[in-house]
Formats: C-alpha cells, sequence, structure tokens
C-alpha cells in the first residue's frame, strides 16, 4: 500500500508542479502602446442566434485602437433577431458587413463551416475568429497582434476570462481552467513538437492569414465537434509555431448562464483535455475522488494534510491566473470536482449515443 501511497501522491505533486509552472511563467498578452506596423485584421464571428451577445461585441470593436480592421460576421441560419442588430451597426461600422449561410453543407459542424466560409470573405494579414459572447479590452488587437509578429506565430489563442453572475456558475465554470492549468504548462504549447502539448480556446483565435489560406484549418476539421484543440495539434504536428495566454483584463467571455448549461457546454469536449483519451479522463476523475480516502484509510495522516495543503494552494494559483474570487475556489472546490463528474459521465453518454445537440442542431458520429 506504501508504493500506491507514493503514486498517488507523486501524481498530485506533478501537477502542483505543473501549476507553479503557469503561475511564475505569468502567461498573459503584453500590453502595447504604439506598435511599429498597423496590419490589416480580419475579425471574423460566427453567428447563431446571438441578437443577446452580438451587439456587446461589436460595440467592443467599435471602440478598439487598431486602426486597420474589417469586420465579418457569419449568420449561421438565426431564426432570432441577429440579423437585425447586423442592419443596425451596419449603419454605425463601415467596417462592418455579414451574410447568411443558407445552407450546411453535409458532414460539417455548424461553427467550421461558418468560420470556413468567414476565411474565404476574409482580405486580413490577420484572421482573427471570436466567438459572439466574447468582450474585448480596446488595446487587445495590438497586444495580440504584436504578439504575433515578435514570436513568429501561426496561431495564438487566448483562454477568455470567465464572467460569472450565478452561484450555478461559481460552481461549474471554474471546472475547466483547473484541469487545464494542472495538467498541461502553457509553455510547452510553444514547443514545436509533441502534438498532445497543444491548447487553444475557439473563442479567440489569431491565425497569420497566409499560414490559413494555405492550409484552410477550419475545412481539416469539416465535421469534428471539437475544433480548436484539434487545429492547435495540427498546428504543432507541421511544426507551426502557437503559443496560448490568459485573459488578463483584456479578454472576457460568459459562456453560460447556468450550471446545467455550462455542464452540458462543457462535456462536449472535456475528453480533449486528456489527450482525446477518455480512458485517461476516466482515471483522472477516479483518482481525484480516491486519493485523499485512501491516505486517510491507511492512516497516511502527514501526506494526507499535506496533500490537503498542495489542492488549496493549486486552487489559489489557479483562480489567481484565470482572474477568479480565490474564496470561492476554495470553498467551492468539492462542488467543482462533482460538476466535473458529471461532465465525464455525460460526455461518456454522448459517445455512447455517438449523439451531440448543440445550438440546436444535432450531429452524428
Amino acid at each position: 500500500m506504501i508504493y500506491i501511497t507514493y503514486i498517488l501522491f507523486a501524481m498530485l505533486f506533478i501537477r502542483f508542479l505543473v501549476v507553479t509552472i503557469n503561475f511564475i511563467s505569468r502567461p498573459y498578452l503584453k500590453q502595447v502602446k504604439e506598435p511599429v506596423q498597423t496590419p490589416m485584421v480580419s475579425v471574423l464571428i460566427p453567428a447563431r442566434n446571438e441578437e443577446k451577445n452580438l451587439p456587446k461585441l461589436l460595440s467592443d470593436l467599435s471602440k478598439t485602437d487598431h486602426p486597420n480592421i474589417e469586420i465579418i460576421v457569419c449568420n449561421d441560419q438565426s431564426t432570432d433577431g441577429t440579423v437585425q442588430v447586423l442592419n443596425d451597426f451596419q449603419e454605425q461600422m463601415p467596417s462592418l458587413k455579414y451574410f447568411t449561410n443558407h445552407e450546411l453543407p453535409h458532414g460539417w459542424i455548424g461553427k467550421n463551416y461558418a468560420c470556413h466560409k468567414l476565411s474565404e470573405a476574409a482580405k486580413g494579414d490577420f484572421l482573427l475568429f471570436l466567438d459572439a459572447d466574447v468582450r474585448l479590452a480596446p488595446g487587445i488587437l495590438k497586444s495580440a497582434i504584436d504578439q504575433m509578429q515578435r514570436k513568429k506565430l501561426s496561431l495564438l489563442s487566448v483562454f477568455p476570462q470567465q464572467i460569472m453572475e450565478t452561484k450555478g456558475e461559481f460552481l461549474s465554470v471554474p471546472v475547466m481552467n483547473w484541469i487545464l492549468l494542472s495538467l498541461l504548462p502553457l509553455l510547452a504549447v510553444k514547443i514545436p513538437w509533441y502534438s498532445s502539448l497543444s491548447a487553444a480556446n475557439g473563442q479567440f483565435m489569431l491565425f497569420q492569414g497566409d499560414d490559413y489560406r494555405q492550409n484552410q484549418w477550419h475545412l481539416k476539421v469539416y465535421n469534428q465537434n471539437v475544433d480548436d484543440i484539434l487545429i492547435a495539434r495540427i498546428l504543432k504536428k507541421a511544426k507551426l509555431k502557437t503559443d496560448v495566454k490568459m485573459g488578463n483584463n483584456d479578454v472576457f467571455c460568459r459562456m453560460y448562464e447556468n450550471r446545467t448549461d455550462a455542464i452540458n457546454g462543457f462535456a462536449r469536449n472535456i475528453h480533449q483535455y486528456f489527450r482525446g483519451k477518455r480512458s485517461w479522463m476516466l482515471l483522472f476523475t477516479f483518482i481525484i475522488w480516491s486519493r485523499l480516502p485512501f491516505f486517510a484509510a491507511n492512516g497516511e495522516w502527514r501526506i494526507l494534510f499535506l496533500s490537503i495543503g498542495i489542492i488549496i494552494s493549486m486552487k489559489i494559483m489557479t483562480a489567481h491566473l484565470s482572474r477568479q474570487n480565490i474564496i470561492q475556489n476554495i470553498v467551492y472546490h468539492i462542488h467543482h470536482l462533482t460538476n466535473m463528474t458529471r461532465m465525464v459521465f455525460k460526455n461518456m453518454r454522448m459517445n455512447r449515443s455517438q449523439t451531440i445537440e448543440w445550438k440546436g442542431r444535432i450531429y452524428k458520429g
């Protein structure tokens, strides 16, 4: 039993080291006041029934201090007031244009097809794909373009700072950054090998334009429900440079408004945080629930209390990195584990049924 104790503790300590590396590296974009160049940026927004979110994002884009942008929205068969919102904003924003996708080709995922068509309409030196529920600070485009140019990146992605307003969100949304920041040192994303060490967030993905046009990244994942991480892996396999940052009062998002929506949403892709291996996902879930009870059952009290201290330290660092409330992240830890487990088992049910419902569409396979 002592060997199992050491193995379980070592696994926890490795995760602690990963979080510490992320904490020390401060994975945020640097603020830029006066860039040397102002290349054209195509801001590309797939929108399906986004009358609530689009006005906020378009308002943010109207205040950007990057002078050379075009904004293109794909109205993906919306049935709400999305088109009216776009018509209203077009009168105020000459850089805004939109088109409507009338049919979804067989086999395509809706968002992937919208992004593909947006890329065909874009003229920019850089292509920035944004989800409609993202919010932006005025200087984010300058900072992102500066990072792309200095590091000669093909892809820069940002995990937005999450806006949470209800208790259900506080109990569920922090789960994903907790997993991400404790399993992947974000510095490793920059390494041009080991495609398994990849990460990206489809809410904010900035591509070098020529690379995108040559490779048609969304076409390569046309039928994949999880496009962002898979695209990042493909880029790394091609030895192209990628980078990932955390939102730091510059990119925001309120993904879900309650716990049920958060669990259903995250369940679609939680297995990709484990390199697409559901067996690893299940093993991870089993270990996080059994580790502390195992230590207690075997009388390993020093290791038990040391482990609790390590977990609290990890929660503090991940909350700080994510710009979330530290006390809430500690107090709600058991709730986070419970909701993560619900996401895992819902993901397994989706996999068995080979059916995913999202944005009013049902996808098979």
